[in-house]
């Protein structure tokens, strides 16, 4: 009888060899890193008004930082509407606007795109608390980061990580521990909100690995990592 463990390690073994085939960009390759998502990401407005994670990365893997992450970001207001800015509504066409009038010039074989989103999709305002477009589910909001891949594979990127959402059942907002804080001082369950957003991180997560699996064959020439 095979164990959870066993299955577990084939399923891996399976996605690996479908997925992690091609060969990555070779050492010294790239040299721009172009970053989209939320205030996790933007180098502004970072979340908690330190030095955000890319601005790190390039000084470290010696990039030039194109930054388009915008704090509150979801990945598309028409699924999970804010009053922020969003990938698809806002960070991808000022991007393809940049490119178009000539501000921006790359090479896009040496060029890394990064998306880190689903914070705020997942999160008060939105599917926690039921607020997002009606009939969304997560299954929207992790395709809408996937479609992120798409559309920028087909402007001529070749370059991809697409970062897992945090575990944000630890963070104190969704903690079984809460308490009222300044992103939702309501009464609340707070043990069902943090089962909730397990399941939804865990669940998401999965999700996205999956169907990024599946659009790998796809991308000719194409490095997607996550």
């Amino acid at each position: 009888m095979f164990t959870p463990r066993f299955l577990t390690s084939a399923f891996l073994a399976l996605v690996c060899t479908q997925w992690c085939a091609a060969q990555g960009p070779y050492p010294g390759q790239i040299k721009n890193l172009v970053t989209f998502g939320d205030s996790y990401t933007d180098v502004g407005d970072p979340g908690d008004n330190a030095t955000a994670w890319p601005v790190y990365a390039a000084m470290y893997g010696n990039f030039t930082l194109y930054p388009y992450a915008k704090a509150g970001a979801t990945c598309s207001n028409y699924l999970t509407p804010r009053l922020f800015p969003s990938v698809f509504e806002d960070e991808l066409p000022l991007y393809f606007t940049e490119r178009e009038n000539g501000s921006l010039v790359l090479d896009l074989t040496d060029t890394m795109y990064t998306l880190w989103i689903g914070t705020n999709d997942v999160g008060v305002g939105e599917l926690i608390t039921g607020q997002q477009t009606p009939g969304v589910t997560l299954v929207d909001t992790v395709s809408c980061a996937v479609d992120w891949v798409k559309v920028l594979y087909m402007s001529g990127a070749r370059n991809f990580i697409v970062q897992n959402m945090l575990p944000l059942q630890l963070t104190i907002l969704y903690s079984a521990y809460s308490y009222p804080n300044r992103y939702w001082a309501e009464q609340r369950n707070t043990t069902e909100w943090n089962v909730f957003m397990t399941e939804m991180t865990n669940t998401g997560n999965a999700l996205s690995a999956a169907l990024l699996s599946a659009l790998t064959p796809t991308l000719t020439d194409a490095h997607l990592g996550k």
